[in-house]
């Protein structure tokens, strides 16, 4: 996947914006003839009648309808994006045609045509680039042909065309450069963040609190004196918990939702043997959904914070129920807890948290669900009666 793959830019986004820019390029050249008209009436080098037919009414009929077709296929989502990227671009080369077409000040108005040329480095393709730069050339050529037809081709035109293609040729040849020196920051950029999630990865990894192992040691060594089965049970799981945390692919940073819910089974294990009835954990899994790839330390986190500020803070403890389901298109995982929940005021300070003050697990979940494709995290919660986290997946990645 190369860098232009990556981008997380929304270029259909920058392609419609490309599109209400020629919106308001065409209803400014049509505003300056209709000045033009009224304050300049009587110098008119045409009747007022053929003007106002010819360079006012026709080439707003022809704008509008020009803008509106293009619009409605960058719009649509039957187009693929690379010829939306040509359709909006290639709007302003009409354009710059239609000056240099009807205008005879071609000094100023072939240097139009650079405007898609550069225009173009939005998208970060350097083909698309050439082609744009061959079809400003191509234009040239026709207001070339339109001249000498016209028999104004003297020496003097002949050098302004020139000199146009090779500030074409120019701006074509600098254009590439950016591209590729936007490239090259990209890339860069890209093995960057890969090289701060695997960092991240490994702090999420030495983040297992000692507490909880110093917790989960002393309640087996207690078991040890009434209990040898349930003893060996628990260092089973507690060597599974392990294994499962720090055997992690550090080249992908995935690891199958299947991998996951026995990390969170575990998990669980291990602290019902502490609490005991007050944690009981219920599990609906879609089984196709098993093998689906996903960000690791994305569920188990939302798990222990459901079970140790959720079930642990109510007297009589509560159900923790982790759903993984298709629903029209897309993958929906829930953690939904029956404990104390929270406040309005502390799930807004939750949910609008830029930094770890408001819950390290939590927050932790949701950088490396942001930084995944496509998924979404959400959380709602009502004070007193329990707490719901739902990451959402389109459907393109499971």
């Amino acid at each position: 996947m190369n860098a232009r793959e990556k981008t997380p830019i929304d270029l259909n986004k920058w392609c419609r914006y490309i599109v209400n820019a020629g919106h308001i390029t065409a209803t400014l050249m049509i505003l300056a003839h209709v000045i033009w008209y009224f304050a300049a009436r009587s110098v008119l080098a045409w009747p007022p009648d053929v003007y106002l037919r010819n360079w006012i009414i026709l080439p707003a009929i022809g704008f509008f309808v020009l803008n509106s077709c293009v619009e409605m296929c960058v719009r649509s989502t039957r187009f693929p994006l690379l010829a939306k990227e040509y359709l909006s671009l290639t709007l302003f080369i009409i354009f710059s045609l239609y000056l240099t077409l009807t205008h005879d000040i071609a000094k100023v108005l072939l240097c139009s045509y650079i405007l898609p040329i550069f225009a173009s480095t939005i998208f970060s393709n350097v083909k698309l680039t050439r082609r744009i730069f061959f079809m400003s050339m191509i234009a040239v050529l026709l207001l070339g042909v339109k001249i000498y037809f016209a028999g104004k081709l003297d020496s003097e035109m002949l050098m302004e065309i020139f000199v146009a293609c090779f500030m074409f040729l120019c701006s074509y040849l600098l254009a590439k450069v950016l591209i590729r020196y936007g490239h090259d920051n990209l890339a860069a950029i890209i093995s960057s963040h890969e090289e701060a999630t695997k960092n991240e990865l490994a702090f999420l990894q030495a983040q297992i609190k000692p507490h909880f192992i110093y917790n989960a040691i002393n309640t087996m060594v207690s078991f040890c004196y009434t209990d040898s089965e349930r003893t060996a049970n628990l260092l089973v799981n507690f060597s599974k918990y392990l294994r499962l945390v720090f055997d992690i692919d550090h080249k992908s940073m995935m690891v199958p939702l299947e991998r996951e819910i026995e990390l969170i089974k575990a998990y669980v294990e291990i602290e019902k043997a502490r609490f005991g009835e007050l944690i009981n954990v219920e599990y609906d899994i879609n089984p196709e959904l098993l093998d689906m790839e996903m960000p690791s330390f994305c569920i188990q986190p939302l798990v222990e914070n459901a079970i140790k500020h959720g079930l642990c803070k109510k007297a009589c403890g509560g159900t923790v129920l982790i759903s993984a389901k298709k629903n029209e298109g897309s993958v929906i995982i829930n953690v939904n807890d029956t404990g104390v929940g929270m406040s309005a005021e502390k799930l807004d300070k939750l949910r609008n948290s830029e930094s770890a003050n408001e819950g390290v697990g939590f927050f932790n979940v949701s950088r490396r669900i942001k930084s995944w494709e496509n998924a979404r995290l959400d959380i709602q919660s009502t004070d007193g009666e329990g707490t719901t986290v739902t990451i959402t997946i389109l459907d393109t990645i499971a």
